[in-house]
């Protein structure tokens, strides 16, 4: 289901599912990340579930954990987003040890990259209101990989949707994907 009017980027606490349909192919990306073929395949089938919470904290930063599960209630990845850019390390069983910086953008001129260029157009374009804050997320990976995101909301196919857009890079090549998350319940 499109994401309701009254959910926005203020409290994306809710259950959310990644929309196979509307959503690109994660394959190239997966890919780049050194993901095996066999792993990659499993991905591509399963549904994934985002458990949502989002709060802030005494110190006024805004906090976003995700409970991942798959197809069957095969219990995924949890991870948590401090909207302050210092940097976390989160070890994945999927991806490895990463450097994770979080926070809020406006999606004006002058939203960078952690590396200080300007964050690429497929990042920064198609949202529903860009002068509004969206979350930022950059991953440097112990494997080489770099990733960039940038979530909210988009109008798909004449609905809106959660969105988040990923750029993945590894040495010269890179990988775009848009994943379009639908709304379950609050």
């Amino acid at each position: 289901m499109a994401a309701p009017d009254h959910v926005t980027m203020k409290d994306l606490s809710g259950i959310w599912v990644m929309s196979k349909s509307l959503s690109d192919d994660m394959e190239p990306s997966l890919k780049l990340q050194g993901i095996p073929w066999v792993i990659r395949k499993v991905v591509s089938w399963a549904t994934i579930t985002g458990r949502l919470k989002q709060t802030v904290d005494e110190n006024g930063t805004t906090l976003i954990s995700i409970e991942q599960t798959a197809t069957s209630g095969i219990k995924g990845e949890t991870e948590t987003h401090r909207l302050n850019w210092s940097p976390v390390t989160h070890a994945s069983t999927m991806f490895g040890s990463q450097t994770v910086r979080s926070r809020w953008v406006i999606l004006n001129d002058n939203a960078k990259s952690e590396d200080g260029r300007a964050l690429d157009p497929f990042l920064t374009e198609g949202w529903l209101d860009r002068e509004s804050p969206h979350v930022q997320v950059s991953i440097q990976s112990e494997k080489g990989w770099t990733a960039e995101q940038i979530w909210g909301f988009a109008q798909v196919e004449e609905k809106r949707y959660h969105v988040r857009k990923f750029l993945v890079r590894n040495n010269e090549e890179e990988a775009k994907v848009q994943i379009v998350y639908e709304w379950l319940q609050s």
